[in-house]
């Protein structure tokens, strides 16, 4: 297989890459990885581009283990052979990109589901990737009501930031 470049990102790409790259760095400390291979961080050793997919992987099986989303409902390789398929290729040439149909069917399938069934802001403001469901029109009504009323109080700066 040869190396080859990615496109360049578009601006949906970047903000999924920051909700991955985020929420992934937790999943994959509470599994024990620090990103240090010995005494050298992993985007040191490997083309960022395999990060990334290492962080989609932890990603999915997150989504999986909070039931955001089941397997079969994102419809994708399962993450164990995506974790074998990730690690021949970092094998084969760990410093230049080797593209895998199975990773970029993933990730094509992963970012198409975030931006049909989330709320694709709410990591930037919530920390959280957060599902849009079918909910009641009286709900939405009653959301929208309270923040209309409270929205002096959301405008309005603390006592720490007047003079």
């Amino acid at each position: 297989m040869m190396p080859q470049q990615l496109p360049a990102p578009t601006a949906a790409d970047l903000d999924f890459k920051a909700a991955i790259e985020a929420d992934a760095e937790i999943q994959l400390k509470r599994l024990g990885f620090d990103d240090k291979i010995g005494r050298k961080r992993l985007h040191h050793l490997v083309h960022e581009a395999y990060e990334l997919e290492l962080m989609t992987i932890a990603q999915m099986t997150r989504w999986f283990e909070i039931g955001l989303v089941t397997p079969q409902e994102l419809n994708v390789w399962h993450p164990t052979a995506l974790m074998i398929d990730l690690r021949r290729r970092i094998a084969a040439s760990p410093k230049e990109y080797i593209r895998s149909p199975a990773m970029d069917y993933t990730l094509v399938r992963m970012m198409t589901w975030w931006q049909n069934h989330t709320v694709t802001s709410a990591w930037r403001s919530l920390k959280a990737h957060v599902r849009v469901t079918e909910t009641s029109s009286d709900l939405a009504d009653a959301l929208a009501d309270f923040l209309w009323n409270v929205r002096g109080i959301l405008d309005t700066p603390t006592d720490e930031a007047q003079p």
